[in-house]
C-alpha cells in the first residue's frame, strides 16, 4: 500500500523517474489513481548510457500522455568543485532540479520512489558514520527540505514497499525497466553497504532488511517526541536569530540536559545551514558543553556574557547590547547620542549629590579635574592607564579587554572617556585614578552610558 497522506488527489505531482523499478512503479501507480503528473528525469552525465535512459523515460511518460522535463549537469565536476562524493554531488543536483521543476509546475510535491531495501540501507549507513537519532529514524514519508525548497514537500510513497515489490509490481503490468550497472559498483558506499554488508548481517538475521525498516519506524515516533521538546525549549533560550547566527541566553541552557542542549544545537545548525545532511555528535557534544568551539560545517559558537551564539564563520552578529563609537565627541552638559543605540549623560553637580554606585555604566569624575576638557573616543592601539586604586602603574587596554573577557570584535569601537589625551573612564568597566572623587573634590562629573529606549 502507497503513503498518500497528505496529497490532494486534483494538484499535480511531479515525480522523480530514473527509469528504474521503483520509480516506474510509482510512476505508475499514481497515474492509475488519476494524480495530475509531471515526470522529472535528471540526467547525471556519469555513464555512456546516460542519454539513452532519458530518451527511455520521455518514451514511457509520453505513453502515459504525461509531460515530461529533464535537465543535465555534469555531477563529477561539481564534486570536485564542492568538495563532495560524487553521491552527494548528485542527490544535491538532482533535487535542485526536481523541486525547481515543481515550483515551475506549481506541484503540491516532489515524490520519489525510495522503498524500505532504501530505508534499511539509509539507517545503515547513518549508524556507521555515528549519528543520532535523526539520522537513525532513517526516512520519512513526508518532509520538507528547506535548502532546495521551503514549501513544496518531498514525499515517499513506496517507503513500505520492498525492492522486490517494485519488480513485480512491473512484471504484472508488463512495464519494461532500466537497470543502472552502476548500482552494482562497490566503489560507491550504498552500493558496499547492499551488495556486501548487507548480505553478510542477513546471515545473523534474515530478516535484516525489515528490521531496519521497522527499527526506522520506531524512532520516528521518539524523535516526533523529542522534536516537540526540542521545539519547548528553543522558545525559551532563544534571545534573537539574524543573517548568520542564532543567540541563546546561557542560563536558561545551563538549566537543561545535555541532550536536549545537544538537539538544539543540532536544530540551530540546520536552521542555519539547512543544506548539510547531519551534524557530528562529537561536534554537538563539544558545542553542548557551552564553551567556544567550533563544530565543523563552517559553525563555531562564540560566548559573550550571558549570551552563546551559534554563527556561521564570518557573519556579523549583533552589537546593539553594547556601546560602540566610531567618531570622537566632545562632552558637554546633557544628552548626547553615541551611536549604534546608545547615549551619554553628563550632569555637573555638587560633592553633596555624589554617591557610590554599582553601576558600570555609571562614573563620578572631579569636576575640577575634568569639567572642559571631556571627550569620548573608540579605543586606539596602544592605550595605556592608570586604574582606580593603582596610582604609578599603567596597564594595557587590550590586557584590560582579555581579562575583563570583552568579545574581541567589539574592543575596536569600545568607547573611553579622555581628558585631553589621558584615560579617565574606560566605560563600563574601570575608572581612571587621577580623575577619581577624593575628600578635597568640589564638585562632581556624573557621566551615565546607558542604551535609548
Amino acid at each position: 500500500m502507497l503513503t498518500l497522506s497528505g496529497l490532494e488527489s486534483g494538484k499535480i505531482l511531479a515525480v522523480g523517474v530514473s527509469g528504474g523499478a521503483d520509480s516506474l512503479a510509482l510512476l505508475h501507480f499514481l497515474h492509475g489513481l488519476n494524480y495530475p503528473l509531471l515526470v522529472c528525469h535528471f540526467n547525471h552525465r556519469l555513464r555512456p548510457e546516460a542519454d539513452s535512459d532519458q530518451a527511455f523515460v520521455r518514451d514511457f511518460a509520453a505513453k502515459l500522455g504525461l509531460p515530461f522535463e529533464t535537465d543535465s549537469a555534469d555531477v563529477a565536476a561539481h564534486a570536485a568543485a564542492a568538495g563532495l562524493s560524487v553521491e552527494e554531488a548528485a542527490r544535491e543536483l538532482r533535487y535542485r532540479f526536481l523541486f525547481r521543476a515543481a515550483r515551475k509546475a506549481g506541484a503540491q510535491a516532489v515524490a520519489t520512489g525510495h522503498t524500505a531495501d532504501d530505508q534499511a540501507e539509509t539507517v545503515l549507513m547513518h549508524f556507521l558514520r555515528g549519528a543520532g537519532l535523526s539520522g537513525l529514524k532513517g526516512m520519512t514519508p513526508r518532509v520538507l527540505l528547506p535548502a532546495f525548497d521551503a514549501e513544496i514537500p518531498l514525499v515517499r510513497p513506496l517507503l513500505s514497499w520492498a525492492r522486490a515489490d517494485t519488480e513485480n509490481y512491473c512484471r504484472e503490468h508488463e512495464i519494461a525497466y532500466l537497470i543502472d550497472a552502476s548500482n552494482a559498483d562497490t566503489a560507491y558506499f550504498r552500493n558496499r553497504l547492499r551488495h556486501e554488508l548487507l548480505p553478510e548481517l542477513k546471515k545473523y538475521n534474515p530478516q535484516i532488511r525489515q528490521t531496519l525498516a521497522k527499527t526506522a519506524l520506531a524512532l520516528q515516533g521518539d524523535y516526533e517526541l523529542l522534536s516537540d521538546l526540542v521545539d519547548s525549549a528553543w522558545t525559551k533560550t532563544v534571545t534573537a536569530t539574524g543573517s548568520g547566527f542564532i543567540a541563546f541566553e546561557r542560563t536558561q541552557l545551563e538549566g537543561l540536559s545535555p541532550a536536549l542542549r545537544r538537539n538544539l544545537f543540532r536544530k540551530a545548525a540546520f536552521t542555519l545551514k539547512p543544506g548539510i545532511r547531519d551534524v557530528d555528535f562529537e561536534a554537538l557534544e563539544r558545542a553542548a558543553a557551552l564553551k567556544p568551539v567550533d563544530i565543523g560545517a563552517g559553525l563555531k559558537t562564540l560566548l559573550e556574557g550571558t549570551t552563546l551564539y551559534l554563527a556561521k564563520n564570518g557573519s556579523a552578529l549583533p552589537n546593539a547590547d553594547w556601546p560602540q563609537i566610531t567618531a570622537q565627541i566632545e562632552i558637554v552638559p546633557g544628552q548626547m547620542e553615541l551611536g549604534n543605540g546608545w547615549q551619554l549623560d553628563f550632569e555637573l553637580l555638587g560633592i553633596e549629590h555624589w554617591q557610590k554606585t554599582p553601576d558600570p555604566w555609571s562614573a563620578w569624575l572631579d569636576a575640577d579635574l575634568t569639567e572642559s576638557r571631556l571627550r569620548i573616543r573608540a579605543f586606539r592601539s596602544g592605550d595605556r592607564f592608570e586604574q582606580l586604586g593603582m596610582r604609578g602603574q599603567t596597564v594595557k587596554l587590550t590586557d584590560l579587554f582579555v581579562n575583563l573577557k570583552i568579545p574581541k570584535r567589539l574592543r575596536p569601537k569600545w568607547p573611553v572617556v579622555c581628558v585631553d589625551d589621558e584615560i579617565a573612564w574606560v566605560t563600563g568597566l574601570r575608572l581612571g585614578h587621577k580623575f577619581r572623587v577624593t575628600e578635597m573634590t568640589q564638585r562632581v562629573v556624573k557621566l551615565q552610558i546607558k542604551r535609548l529606549p
